[in-house]
């Protein structure tokens, strides 16, 4: 997955968890989270992922498909990891994806996610908990970001 698709994630997510009225503080939003983009490539943006402005504030009218690559399994280690499965190609962008929402070293709303970091594989996510004991928070998390993910974890 390109870095594009990543961006768009993040621009579906701040829409979506505030009220956004002005395309600049989307982009002072996606700055916070590493990104710099100049307007025209904003608004681009926001088109290709049919964001518009509804009674003056930006909602997404039909979630893109594909934003984030799909995870296929999880597994849960005794010492304090998750191993995520996911299709040939796209670990790192899931692993990029989870750095930048959820590990602490970004001041957001998620910096308490118990989360330390990411290594990625082609296909193969290992996510590095604070502590054994972090494993159904950062489950609770997941779920958040991928509904799909209800089953068991191994």
């Amino acid at each position: 997955m390109a870095h594009d698709q990543v961006v768009d994630g993040h621009i579906v997510h701040i829409v979506q968890q505030q009220e956004v009225r002005e395309q600049s503080h989307l982009a002072r939003e996606l700055q916070k989270r590493g990104f710099e983009l100049p307007q025209a490539t904003l608004s681009r943006r926001l088109k290709k992922l049919n964001v518009v402005k509804v009674g003056g504030a930006y909602k997404v009218l039909a979630q893109p498909t594909a934003v984030l690559p799909q995870v296929l399994s999880i597994k849960k280690s005794d010492f304090g990891f998750l191993v995520l499965h996911t299709h040939p190609g796209n670990a790192n962008s899931l692993a990029y994806y989870f750095d930048q929402k959820y590990v602490a070293y970004h001041e957001n709303e998620n910096a308490d996610s118990h989360l330390l970091g990411t290594i990625a594989g082609d296909d193969t996510v290992l996510m590095l908990l604070k502590n054994a004991e972090s494993a159904d928070k950062v489950l609770a998390l997941l779920r958040a970001d991928f509904p799909y993910l209800q089953g068991d974890v191994t």
